[in-house]
């Protein structure tokens, strides 16, 4: 899919605007999605909702906003009757819309009490798509915080955006090294600085990383997606992006 290109603007939050921004995302797109009573969840998380009262929410706003096609049922005396009150004939087929399914029929449907739309489906989900997709760039975000920089592989929320939409996915700025990137950065002690500087000048990459290892071989680096040598205002740092510590294996 095209990414569609856009006028770029910014916006200051601060940080404790972050939850409620990913809430209010969570909430549209749930509702876009038809999975209201877990939009009320996130919304109305601090109330102890009764499950029959939820309930009665949910599938009211589902056959308003997502009804199901008609279910044509016998009445037992030779006709046919469904829950938008269109007429039938004696073979069972529609021979009069009511005005109700007329409206209703434009919509989208769910005919399954726990169907809905997922993410992907751009053409039902429209701006709930991006809403998702900006939700998970700011929870990718705020899983890096809270973890110190390093990726819990058992927590989605650190996973960052699956993008769908044809517009392109917002950027956090960081106020010191520009756009905010899943990595963590790793200082090599000053006593291989030289040594490592004078192998990256001779392009003796090989070489370089070894004096790495041997650098870290009592306190070893993380794993990561990715890793490597670049130089920060006069210093040689290893950056690995999304890292996980040693002790935390995969599930």
């Amino acid at each position: 899919m095209k990414t569609k290109k856009s006028k770029k603007i910014q916006i200051e939050f601060d940080y404790d605007h972050l939850a409620v921004l990913t809430t209010a995302l969570e909430v549209f797109s749930r509702l876009r999605s038809g999975q209201v009573d877990m939009a009320m969840s996130e919304a109305y998380w601090d109330r102890l909702i009764d499950w029959n009262e939820r309930e009665a929410i949910h599938r009211h706003v589902r056959y308003v906003m997502f009804p199901s096609l008609p279910e044509r049922r016998y009445d037992g005396h030779g006709g046919f009757y469904d829950q938008y009150n269109n007429e039938y004939d004696e073979s069972g087929s529609i021979i009069k819309e009511s005005e109700e399914w007329k409206k209703k029929k434009t919509f989208p449907n769910l005919d399954h009490p726990n169907s809905s739309f997922g993410v992907g489906n751009t053409k039902e989900m429209r701006e709930g798509t991006i809403a998702w997709e900006i939700k998970k760039v700011i929870e990718q975000y705020l899983h890096y915080e809270r973890n110190d920089g390093y990726r819990r592989i058992c927590d989605v929320s650190g996973d960052g955006v699956m993008k769908f939409s044809d517009v392109e996915p917002p950027q956090i700025l960081d106020s010191i090294n520009g756009y905010w990137k899943p990595q963590k950065e790793f200082r090599i002690p000053q006593r291989y600085q030289e040594k490592v500087s004078k192998a990256i000048k001779n392009k003796e990459y090989n070489q370089a990383w070894d004096l790495v290892y041997k650098a870290f071989e009592k306190n070893p680096l993380p794993k990561g997606n990715m890793s490597s040598i670049q130089e920060v205002s006069g210093s040689y740092y290893v950056i690995i992006e999304k890292p996980y510590k040693l002790n935390e294996k995969e599930y």
